[in-house]
């Protein structure tokens, strides 16, 4: 009896020292690995071991190119994949792993080569115990997507602050477009002569980081904004023909060297001024083509919630 239990008791123990040494080790460990790391103990044993972790629910086997590893499962994760079947426990390891681009049906099934029925019955189960979610994407209106219940969607999915419920928010846009373009028109022109303009020389043009910060400060977006979402607007009042860009004053490299430590070829962004204008040259439709202005463009194709067919702004430019 005490024999028996010396062996239970030394297992238990080599379970632990396992365990603890792949929790250590975030991209997982080898046979080799644990052959190093238990020098006292033989490799058949160190696998029983293994074995054990790995029917616990402990241990997670993962295949990198040809090598196999075991990564220590965390006590919360362990318990949030206690009670779920075997093959519950390979959808929610695929959805995890999408990250916050979530992970279609269809690509579900092709990397699990389970069942449509099966996979069904695990997506369902997932959502009653409340570890996923099912959300929608402005690109793919059609499909759904699966996530992890703590992970916020890309902006990607969601359309960014632009978008609302999976629908555009114009007004919000066009509202948000005045507020950027009155900031810009007053810095654009002197305040004592309205009907002046500044010499050649000026470089006080608001920036992008000037209009953001000015749309924060004043609480005019209850939206959480960040500068290139404020770019995209003051691109499309560019190409709305309601501002322009001016390239900031900046000293000609002459030696051709490279200096300030960047890479020869390497282009930095231009951090443009903006210069409201004013009279005719806002208003020729011609400059108010929806798609040059348009912030959400890269998103428009022949599918989906974005496409030519349903744009109305391009169906009344077309008919001007």
């Amino acid at each position: 009896m005490s024999d028996s239990l010396d062996k239970e008791e030394q297992a238990a123990m080599m379970d632990r020292e396992i365990y603890e040494l792949a929790l250590q080790q975030p991209e997982g460990l080898d046979a080799d690995f644990l052959k190093v790391a238990l020098p006292n103990y033989p490799l058949e044993i160190a696998v029983n071991g293994v074995n054990r972790l790995l029917k616990a629910g402990r241990l997670e086997l993962m295949q990198v190119g040809t090598r196999i590893l075991y990564r220590g499962v965390h006590a919360g994760e362990f318990e949030r994949m206690a009670g779920l079947t075997g093959d519950e426990r390979l959808v929610y390891k695929h959805i995890e792993n999408s990250g916050s681009e979530g992970i279609w049906v269809r690509t579900l099934k092709q990397k699990t080569n389970l069942l449509q029925g099966v996979i069904t019955r695990c997506l369902k189960g997932l959502e009653q115990k409340a570890l996923i979610k099912s959300v929608k994407s402005v690109k793919h209106p059609t499909r759904k997507l699966y996530m992890l219940i703590n992970v916020s969607p890309s902006t990607d999915i969601t359309g960014g602050p632009w978008y609302t419920d999976q629908e555009m928010d114009t007004d919000f846009i066009d509202q948000l477009a005045g507020q950027c373009y009155k900031f810009i028109y007053l810095q654009s022109y002197p305040r004592a002569m309205p009907k002046g303009i500044y010499s050649a020389n000026h470089m006080a043009y608001p920036k992008s980081s000037g209009v953001h910060r000015h749309i924060s400060a004043n609480g005019i977006s209850t939206v959480a904004l960040s500068v290139d979402h404020i770019e995209e607007l003051l691109t499309m009042l560019v190409y709305d023909g309601k501002i322009e860009r001016i390239a900031p004053a900046f000293e000609v490299d002459m030696g051709g060297g490279n200096r300030g430590g960047r890479s020869l070829g390497v282009k930095p962004k231009t951090d443009w001024m903006y210069r409201a204008l004013r009279g005719s040259n806002i208003d020729s439709p011609f400059t108010d083509i929806p798609c040059g202005r348009c912030p959400v463009y890269d998103r428009c194709s022949d599918t989906g919630a974005i496409t030519p067919a349903k744009c109305e702004y391009l169906k009344t430019w077309l008919s001007f």
